[in-house]
């Protein structure tokens, strides 16, 4: 389990200016409950765990992978890693030294090694920076992509939380470079993930998260999020949570427009409340009929035990199928709410 020290959380604080004749008020920011939190749980598995480095880097030029580290280098140390800079010279990069050492000690646990990379202390403890060997671990093209991934991931988790709002520049930047080196890869919530096509990530993936942002869409976003994962790692049946998250679209936009009796049976009777013409025709009637039909082709079939007979199950293109529909479903219905 990756660890905050109680150093790191006596300083990791936010400083507040004063008013006139006041004294400095240091108040504890969010992003230390934030961080404690996700820090404590257990570490999440590593990239280069989850993705076989065969099938993700297989057709990518050595050339594509070092401009990508080349520019994350430079970035993570002048605008992620220089953020975290104390004003105080006895702990001037002790939040430094602390983000890479656990994201160090995570990484390489997760990897099975004894260590990624040298962290060499200065003969004065405070003048102690890990900052450089850990940018040149990320930049050196001879260590394991998938390995440096699998370290980047970890260290952007430890630094994110201090962020907070201004997380989503950084992973716009970041997503940017992945894109410029023509990687097939989207970062989000912490997270690396292949794409299966740039287009969808940016027409689809990026609306479709940020429209579901809002408290309302949780069990939306967990189950997708869930959805994503499986496919990912492989894991049974994806494609029933993807169809769990647009089910609880259509239930949200039912409740919240005063649409449900509580009569409703299933996905179905929901869809009917949508394309009614007393509520406004939310959704036209062959919208309705291609909801119903996913539900009861794709979704109905799998969700259900099969008794003596084979369980049906979707292959790896027909669950990416199926994700998609859903996630270009839930971004259009939320989109007219």
């Amino acid at each position: 389990m990756l660890q905050v020290s109680k150093r790191q959380a006596r300083h990791q604080r936010v400083a507040v200016q004063p008013g006139p004749g006041a004294a400095l008020e240091v108040v504890e920011a969010e992003f230390l409950l934030e961080l404690l939190v996700r820090l404590n749980e257990q570490t999440p598995q590593a990239f280069a765990n989850r993705y076989p480095a065969a099938k993700v880097f297989a057709a990518t030029p050595r050339e594509q992978l070092d401009r990508f580290f080349n520019s994350i280098a430079n970035f993570v140390g002048a605008e992620v890693l220089g953020c975290l800079v104390s004003g105080y010279e006895a702990i001037r990069f002790e939040a430094i030294n602390e983000a890479i050492t656990e994201a160090h000690r995570a990484a390489a646990m997760e990897l099975g090694k004894r260590g990624l990379f040298r962290m060499r202390d200065h003969i004065l403890s405070y003048k102690t920076c890990y900052m450089d060997d850990c940018l040149s671990y990320l930049a050196d093209g001879r260590q394991p992509a998938e390995e440096r991934f699998s370290f980047l991931e970890y260290l952007l988790m430890m630094c994110g939380p201090r962020f907070q709002q201004g997380w989503r520049v950084v992973e716009e930047r970041i997503n940017r470079f992945l894109q410029a080196s023509s990687l097939r890869i989207a970062y989000r919530d912490f997270t690396f993930r292949p794409v299966d096509a740039a287009l969808i990530e940016n027409q689809v993936h990026e609306p479709f998260w940020e429209l579901i942002e809002d408290r309302q869409w949780a069990n939306v976003r967990a189950d997708m999020e869930q959805a994503f994962a499986l496919r990912d790692t492989g894991g049974p049946d994806p494609a029933f949570y993807a169809a769990r998250a647009l089910e609880s679209a259509i239930k949200v936009i039912s409740n919240v427009n005063g649409w449900s009796t509580g009569n409703e049976k299933g996905a179905a009777s929901y869809i009917d409340n949508l394309v009614s013409q007393k509520n406004g025709r939310f959704v036209e009637v062959w919208e309705a009929e291609s909801l119903k039909q996913f539900f009861g082709k794709v979704r109905n079939p799998t969700a259900h035990g099969a008794g003596d007979a084979e369980q049906p199950r979707l292959g790896k293109h027909q669950a990416n199928w199926a994700i998609e529909f859903c996630m270009i479903w839930i971004k259009s219905l939320v989109a007219r709410m």
